[in-house]
């Protein structure tokens, strides 16, 4: 009777639907795998020893001269982190200039106080060079009030000084074009606006001949040079002033030649008739 009841109850427990069902569940939730992400591609080139020194050194000359601004400003204000100092090197685009100038940003609250950059990289930089270009202490507290104070202040702008007494070949409302770039192609159509252009920061006596209107981008540029290389006549259109054809004459004074011509004749006559 055992033996019997252990061959009914073995069938029944293979062939039972609740366990086929959840075979097909557990078949069902079995999802590829995504694929690995690519590998990324090299060559990986580490730093060289002579990188990692000049990496060390910039560092610590950037914390030396962090250092001697933090000497000039009160603790308090850097214990409350009411200012905070920043120092770092950045690269110049001026031709003219240093190609890396180490910047220091004196930053308080309320978008308040200063930058100014020492023309050089940080291990070149003196303890007197900050000291000949960090704000008086008064302006510490300015500052922290939250009065916006312009340091280092703006230059004295030079005197303009007298244009040159030289008569231009285009009269203001001609029709010109100005070379803005390299190429048959890098001309642009404008009108003259103004005579004898100059921004205040030039030196004194510096203009620029015309200041144009470009006509498609709608913006003011200025032409440096009264040459046909640089502004010139637009197409269709003729310079007016010395630059213009000498052999041209206007309409007027080839009237007047004629009508004194026909009076000679006319007293000739008279004489002949007499």
């Amino acid at each position: 009777m055992g033996e019997c009841e252990r061959k009914t109850e073995q069938p029944l427990q293979n062939h039972c639907p609740r366990r086929r069902s959840r075979r097909r569940v557990s078949e069902s939730r079995r999802r590829p795998r995504p694929p690995p992400p690519p590998a990324m591609k090299g060559p990986f080139k580490l730093p060289s020893k002579e990188e990692q020194e000049a990496e060390k050194k910039k560092r610590a000359a950037l914390k030396d001269v962090k250092g001697w601004v933090e000497e000039y400003i009160p603790k308090a204000y850097l214990a409350d982190r009411s200012c905070v100092v920043d120092v770092s090197e950045v690269q110049c685009g001026d031709p003219e200039c240093a190609p890396i100038d180490t910047v220091v940003k004196l930053i308080f609250e309320n978008s308040c106080g200063c930058v100014f950059g020492i023309p050089c990289e940080a291990w070149e930089v003196q303890q007197e060079d900050v000291e000949e270009l960090m704000p008086p202490k008064e302006m510490f507290e300015d500052w922290k009030k939250g009065n916006d104070v312009k340091w280092p202040p703006e230059p004295e702008l030079p005197e303009p000084g007298e244009h040159p007494d030289i008569e231009l070949r285009f009269p203001i409302g001609a029709a010109v074009e100005c070379c803005i770039a390299r190429g048959p192609n890098g001309w642009a159509a404008g009108v003259v606006v103004a005579h004898w252009y100059r921004t205040p920061s030039w030196p004194t006596g510096q203009y620029a001949p015309y200041q144009i209107k470009l006509t498609e981008q709608d913006n003011l540029i200025f032409a440096p040079q009264d040459k046909d290389n640089c502004i010139r006549a637009a197409t269709g259109s003729s310079a007016d002033g010395p630059g213009a054809d000498e052999n041209e004459y206007e309409p007027e004074d080839i009237e007047g030649e004629d009508d004194e011509e026909e009076e000679d004749e006319e007293e000739d006559e008279e004489d002949k008739a007499a």
